[in-house]
């Protein structure tokens, strides 16, 4: 398997994208750290809908919504807060640039059709970090 990983600008950090059972792992090295963010498949399908849409263009402190069934976003100091599941119980955050990159990469179809990631390459990252 190989991740699928978005284009990059000399300036944009190494982003990495593929599925692992019901969630989509997005590995993201930024300088020196290396980290996974895990995010349920339907929360990540709702992301991308947003993105194409273009409703998360322009994200600010105030929360926008990503669907009408629920998960919401954010530009929180610095980082894209995601919030989503019962009363937004779940968040999960990301440094803008990757933000960027990934809605680059969802805009052009890249990220359309996600590798599977198995235990040995998820062990890469959690060993290492």
């Amino acid at each position: 398997m190989s991740w699928q990983t978005t284009p990059v600008a000399s300036d944009a950090p190494t982003v990495r994208v593929a599925r692992s059972g019901a969630d989509v792992v997005i590995r993201h090295h930024t300088g020196h750290t290396r980290c996974d963010l895990r995010l349920p498949l339907v929360v990540w399908f709702g992301v991308v809908r947003a993105m194409r849409a273009g409703r998360l263009d322009q994200l600010g402190e105030a929360w926008t919504s990503l669907t009408a069934s629920g998960g919401r976003a954010r530009l929180h100091h610095g980082t894209i807060e995601l919030g989503y599941g019962y009363l937004y119980q779940r968040t999960a955050t990301l440094p803008v640039p990757v933000w960027w990159a990934l809605a680059a990469a969802v805009r052009v179809g890249t990220l359309d059709q996600l590798p599977h990631a198995d235990d040995h390459e998820l062990a890469d990252v959690r060993g290492g970090s």
